[in-house]
């Protein structure tokens, strides 16, 4: 009987010891599965990025890496960051890394530097470190205490986190929550955070620019960004390569609205490079975005060229009459790849909320332009498109979006898409709330999507082949819900011998 006993114990104890083993196997084999899709996606991501000197790519590659290791450690460990500094103005400007970039920038809230401490004696790698400045507590630069026995050499940031193999770091500052130069009073909650900038003083902006954060793709990383990023970066002169080397370009830097500590008031700083060259006009801005677009076929210049003084035009009409739309669809996948037109695109695409459609109407009346018309489409109150009717007489060539801005001669436009806020499937607006907390469109096989409003709101003002235009708050989510994740860093078009043919 003990015997028995024994043995089932000990059959007990096997079966539970395999099951163990399998899950671990299984959690392993799923883990590499997903390593393996994100090394992809920043092999694709290293694969679009220029390079200049000769250790460009190493370096590049090397950053990537080393901002992966980061997000697994500060997801696994729960440390609250975000991506700031040259590293934000970068995302704003191409959705990733700077191909000159020598190293990244990640803040955190100050008070969490002592997590970063505990963190640094627990974290054991033999490719990267972690580094905390001992005199972190104190705010602003630390009187130039280096302590280079431990191997800090740095003074600003706080922390570094360290690839000693290829010898790149990521910065880590601290955002306060409190002026330094005021008492901190209780736990109450400020409006104001406040960093110490690249100059050595202390910038505030308001805390609704940084939370809540949300999540982006900085060059195929999914990292954490600010809620308003481009409120919160400083244009700088880019940098371009001349001769085999980066350097600074003679173009002027652009305006930002920043709040300035010394004066304790909201004020325009205008910082302009030490340049002559005159502020280039709408016609030089397109003609310089049009440079970085690729082409293929004999006409795709011209194609490209017309339809980005479309959607030009469309947002010089859609201001003026106050017309509330964002970028959609295949525009806003050109805006997450490559920050501007996609080269085989036939049209650009945004989207109105269903109302304003009678907006149009009433301008497609009007004598606005000689060059554009608009037309809407008879049946745009007819939710389901397969239902309507073309009016080829009236020059209604379409059925699918509610209305169209066209070229007069050329016949390149703008199609304008709608968004419901009730669900078309019931069709009765009446029984909805005045403002429901989704949004419904068509997805790229008619069907019916619902999402958050706040994947769309608050819009965001953005820069589509140097053309200021409206964005949705959360681009990248409503993308991945039509076309998939995939497309948010690959093309589904390449060039073969002169032809647009589908990728593989």
């Amino acid at each position: 009987m003990y015997r028995f006993r024994g043995t089932l114990l000990i059959f007990i104890f096997l079966f539970f010891f395999l099951i163990i083993i399998f899950y671990d196997d299984q959690k392993q084999f799923a883990s590499n599965i997903y390593n393996k899709y994100k090394h992809s996606w920043i092999e694709q991501a290293l694969g679009q990025m220029h390079t200049c000197t000769p250790n460009d790519g190493l370096r590049q590659r090397a950053l990537l890496y080393t901002l992966l290791e980061w997000t697994q450690l500060a997801r696994k460990n729960k440390i609250l960051y975000w991506i700031g500094h040259e590293t934000l103005i970068s995302y704003v400007q191409r959705h990733g890394l700077s191909p000159h970039a020598l190293d990244l920038d990640i803040l955190v809230m100050v008070q969490d530097t002592s997590h970063l401490v505990k963190l640094r004696t627990l974290y054991f790698s033999s490719d990267y470190e972690l580094k905390v400045h001992p005199q972190w507590h104190l705010v602003g630069k630390r009187n130039d205490s280096y302590f280079n026995a431990e191997g800090i050499d740095f003074v600003e940031p706080i922390a570094r986190f360290i690839n000693r193999k290829d010898h790149v770091y990521i910065n880590i500052w601290p955002m306060l929550d409190y002026h330094p130069n005021k008492v901190k009073i209780g736990n109450i909650t400020k409006e104001m955070f406040n960093e110490y900038d690249e100059n050595d003083k202390w910038e505030s902006s308001p805390k609704e620019w940084t939370f809540p954060l949300r999540p982006c793709r900085f060059s195929g990383v999914n990292v954490y960004c600010p809620a308003e990023p481009e409120k919160l970066i400083t244009n700088i002169s880019s940098i371009v390569c001349i001769n085999g080397s980066w350097q600074k370009s003679d173009e002027p830097i652009s305006t930002k609205t920043i709040i300035t500590n010394e004066n304790s008031e909201i004020s325009e700083q205008t910082s302009t490079a030490l340049t002559t060259n005159p502020i280039l006009s709408d016609e030089e801005l397109l003609e310089k975005a049009l440079n970085s677009v690729p082409t293929c076929q004999s006409n795709d210049r011209d194609r490209q060229r017309y339809i980005l003084h479309g959607l030009q035009a469309w947002s010089h009409l859609a201001e003026k009459y106050n017309i509330q739309y964002w970028i959609s669809y295949g525009t806003l996948v050109g805006f997450i790849q490559r920050r501007g037109l996609l080269p085989h695109d036939l049209d650009t695409d945004v989207m109105i909320m269903f109302n304003d459609t009678r907006k149009l109407v009433e301008i497609s009346k009007l004598n606005f332009s000689s060059t554009y018309e608009i037309k809407v489409q008879p049946q745009w109150e007819i939710f389901d498109d397969r239902n309507r009717s073309y009016f080829r007489k009236d020059g209604i060539h379409f059925v699918a979006p509610n209305a169209r801005f066209i070229h007069l001669t050329a016949r390149y436009h703008v199609d304008i898409y709608p968004v419901y806020d009730f669900s078309p499937i019931y069709a009765n607006r009446s029984i909805e709330k005045q403002e429901s907390e989704n949004l419904t469109a068509y997805d790229n096989y008619y069907n019916w999507l619902s999402y958050p409003r706040s994947w769309t709101y608050p819009l965001k003002t953005c820069y589509f082949s140097e053309i200021k235009v409206l964005c949705p708050a959360q681009p990248e989510k409503f993308i991945e819900l039509v076309y998939g994740t995939s497309t948010l860093t690959k093309s589904h078009k390449k060039c073969v011998e002169g032809n647009w043919v589908n990728a593989d």
